[in-house]
């Protein structure tokens, strides 16, 4: 009975870690493809200009996306966003704000230059 119930707890365990991780690689897939990377920052780190989304709190990043959606802003200047949320489902807000309020930077070497580009070692 003991190895019943936490065999059933473990899987419930590793299908809940399953989802957790799903909606993160598809909020991230989401955050890259609406071009939220172009003003945001490929970090989510904003500019001075556009806010900082990484690491928020999920309440605060679902609230500005609905709103966004539904044409609401605060201020002239986030009225760009109306574009960019219109067509997010509900779904697509619940993953990217999972993607952004979990953000963890990627530590890839992938863009360093450690040569020359025809691979020539002067």
């Amino acid at each position: 009975m003991i190895r019943t119930a936490i065999t059933v707890f473990l899987l419930l365990q590793s299908a809940l870690y399953a989802k957790t991780e799903t909606s993160y690689e598809i909020g991230k897939n989401l955050y890259y493809a609406n071009g939220c990377a172009n003003c945001h920052g490929t970090n989510a780190e904003g500019s001075s200009y556009y806010p900082k989304l990484s690491n928020k709190k999920r309440d605060f990043l679902t609230k500005k996306l609905e709103d966004f959606k539904k044409g609401i802003a605060q201020t002239q200047k986030q009225e760009i966003m109306f574009t960019f949320a219109k067509p997010l489902t509900q779904a697509d807000i619940k993953n990217i704000t999972y993607f952004l309020a979990h953000f963890k930077k990627e530590d890839s070497r992938k863009y360093d230059v450690e040569e020359d580009l025809l691979g020539v070692d002067y």
